[in-house]
């Protein structure tokens, strides 16, 4: 009876230490692949303009990380 429940208190403390550590494992290696936005002129006044006229902007985006960059929703700010 006794081996049974240290067995299984090892058991419930190794499962522990296995989630404790894998989390903090991945996070040392992530922020190396992660795509990092960076654009040199976030900001644009487009002046003032008649009413229905269209007004167009070119931003110049660059990933300076290390894995894709997916841009997928731009709004406007």
């Amino acid at each position: 009876m006794r081996l049974l429940s240290k067995l299984k208190w090892q058991f419930i403390l190794t499962v522990g230490l296995i989630l404790a550590i894998y989390p903090s494992a991945s996070h040392a290696v992530a922020p190396e692949a992660k795509p990092v936005v960076e654009i040199p002129s976030p900001r644009h006044d487009a002046g003032t303009h008649w009413e229905g006229e269209v007004v167009t902007h070119n931003f110049e985006v660059k990933n300076t990380g290390k894995s894709e960059l997916r841009i997928l929703n731009v709004k406007p700010g």
